[in-house]
C-alpha cells in the first residue's frame, strides 16, 4: 500500500471520528434539540467534513498522479537511453573492421557482426550455435579453453572460400576473453577475429625480396671476389688476362650498382617519397629522346625502333618519370627480341574511360600465358638465364607498374608466344587535355 493511500484512509477515519465526536457532544449538550434542527446541523457538518475530506483526497490523488507521471517519464527516458545505447553499440559493432562474436557458456551465439560473417564465409546463413560458425577444431578449442580456464586465449586460424588457392586463403588472428556479466562468474566468451592476410602476404613478399636481393648480389659479388683474388695472387702480372679480369670486375660492379639503384628507386616510389610534377607533355618527343639513348643497344641487338606516336599527341604526366617508364619498357623490348626484330611505340585515346594509352610492342618470342600475371613482380623472370645474361636487375617492370600507379593509371601486358608482347600503360587525362585529346583522336592513324 502506498503512502498516499495510507494518508487518505487515515484522513477518512479522522473525519468520521470528528463527526462521531460532534454527534456525541450535540446529544449531551442539547438533548432536547428538535429532530429537524439536529438533522440540518448534522447535514451541514457532514458537508463541511466531506468537503475537507474530498479536498484532501483530491490533493493527494493529484500528487500521486504527478508522481506516477514523473515515474513514467523517467521510465520512458531510461528506455530511450537504453535504445540509443543499443543502437550505438550495434552501429559500433557493425562498423568495426574486426569480426566480433559473443557466445554464452552453452555455446549459443549471442551476437555476430558482418565482418565476422565475411571472415568465416557465413554469408546470410543463420548462425545460432558455435557449430554453425565454423567446423574448424581450432575455433572450438579456443572457445572451450576460455570457458574452462577463464583466461584470454590468442591463436591463428585459416579460412578458405571457393576453389583452393592463395587468393582464396584468409589468415585470421583470434583474441578470445571470458564474458562476465556477474562478478567472477563466466557467462560466455567474447572473441575478435582480425584479418592478417595482407600482413602475411607482405611478410612473404619481404622475405622473398630479401632472398632475391641476396641472390642477385651474391653472383656478381662472388665474381668480383674471385677475380680480385686472382689478380692479387699474381694475375695482375698476366698481361694477356689482367685486362679481361678487370673488365669482368667492372661489369659485375656495374650490375651491382644498377641493382642497388633500382632497389632504392623502387623503395622511394612505393613509400610515396617521389613527388610528381604533372604537366602536358608531347609524347612523340619523349619517345624520340628514349630511342636516342637506347639506339646503340638496339643496333647491337639488330633491333629497329619505330616511333608511331602522332606529333600532336600529348599526355598528362611527370616528364622524368614518364621517360623512366618508357626506358624500362623499350629496353626490355630490345633485350628480349630477335635479331632483325622491331620495337614499336604507339599511343591512342580511350574515350570510354578517358585515358591515354601508350603501347610498347615487340616482335620477340612472347611470354607464355602462365607467366603474364606475374611479370610485374619484383625479380620475376620468365627466362632466368637469358635475363641475367642480358644484364637486367629484374626490377624494371616493377618500377614501371608503381610509377604508373603513382600517376593514377595502370600497366598490363598482352602476349602471344612466337609473335611478340605488347606492354600497355594507361594514364588518366587531365581536364585541360580532354578537349585537345578529342580533337586529335579522330586524326590518329596507323603509322606503323
Amino acid at each position: 500500500m502506498t503512502t498516499q493511500r495510507k494518508k487518505i484512509i487515515l484522513a477518512t477515519i479522522v473525519m468520521v471520528a470528528i463527526f462521531a465526536i460532534y454527534e456525541t457532544i450535540k446529544s449531551l449538550v442539547h438533548p432536547s434539540m428538535s429532530v429537524l434542527t439536529s438533522h440540518i446541523i448534522s447535514t451541514a457538518v457532514v458537508g463541511i467534513i466531506t468537503v475537507f475530506t474530498a479536498r484532501y483526497v483530491i490533493r493527494q490523488q493529484t500528487h500521486l498522479m504527478q508522481e506516477l507521471e514523473q515515474s513514467n517519464q523517467r521510465l520512458r527516458d531510461a528506455l530511450a537511453r537504453a535504445e540509443r545505447d543499443e543502437n550505438l553499440l550495434r552501429s559500433i559493432v557493425s562498423s568495426v573492421a574486426e569480426g566480433l562474436v559473443i557466445v554464452d557458456n552453452e555455446s549459443n551465439i549471442l551476437m555476430i557482426n558482418d565482418a565476422a560473417r565475411t571472415f568465416l564465409n557465413l554469408g546470410e546463413r543463420p548462425a545460432t550455435r558455435l557449430t554453425d560458425l565454423s567446423r574448424d577444431p581450432e575455433v572450438h578449442r579456443i572457445f572451450s579453453n576460455v570457458l574452462k580456464t577463464g583466461e584470454r586465449v590468442e591463436a591463428r586460424i585459416e579460412t578458405r572460400s571457393g576453389e583452393p588457392g592463395l587468393q582464396n586463403r584468409r589468415v585470421l588472428r583470434v583474441h578470445a576473453a571470458p564474458l562476465r556479466l556477474r562478478d567472477r562468474q563466466i557467462d560466455g566468451v567474447v572473441s575478435a577475429f582480425i584479418d592478417i592476410s595482407q600482413l602475411q602476404l607482405l611478410e612473404r613478399i619481404r622475405q622473398e625480396f630479401i632472398s632475391n636481393v641476396s641472390h642477385e648480389l651474391r653472383t656478381p659479388l662472388a665474381a668480383i671476389t674471385a677475380y680480385v683474388e686472382t689478380l692479387i695472387d699474381g694475375g695482375i702480372d698476366d698481361n694477356e688476362n689482367n685486362l679481361r679480369f678487370l673488365n669482368t670486375i667492372h661489369r659485375n660492379a656495374e650490375r651491382m650498382r644498377a641493382l642497388v639503384s633500382d632497389i632504392s628507386e623502387l623503395s622511394a616510389i612505393e613509400s610515396g617519397a617521389v613527388q610528381l610534377k604533372i604537366e602536358r607533355i608531347p609524347l612523340r618527343h619523349v619517345v624520340e629522346e628514349v630511342f636516342s639513348g637506347l639506339l646503340p643497344r638496339a643496333s647491337k641487338h639488330g633491333v629497329t625502333l619505330d616511333n608511331c606516336v602522332e606529333p600532336e599527341f600529348e599526355v598528362s604526366a611527370d616528364s622524368h618519370r614518364l621517360e623512366q617508364i618508357l626506358i624500362n619498357l623499350v629496353d626490355n623490348a630490345i633485350k628480349f627480341n630477335h635479331p632483325g626484330g622491331k620495337v614499336i611505340v604507339s599511343a591512342d585515346l580511350s574515350e570510354s574511360d578517358l585515358h591515354h594509352i601508350i603501347k610498347v610492342r615487340d616482335t620477340g618470342p612472347g611470354i607464355p600465358s602462365e607467366h603474364l600475371p606475374r611479370v610485374f613482380e619484383r625479380f620475376y623472370r620468365v627466362d632466368k638465364a637469358r635475363s641475367r645474361e642480358a644484364g637486367g636487375t629484374g626490377l624494371g617492370l616493377a618500377i614501371v607498374k608503381h610509377l604508373t600507379l603513382a600517376h593514377g593509371g595502370e600497366a598490363y601486358v598482352t602476349s602471344e608466344v612466337g609473335i611478340g608482347s605488347e606492354f600497355i600503360v594507361k594514364l588518366p587525362i587531365s581536364s585541360s587535355l580532354i578537349s585537345h585529346s578529342h580533337e586529335i583522336s579522330s586524326s590518329i592513324a596507323a603509322r606503323c
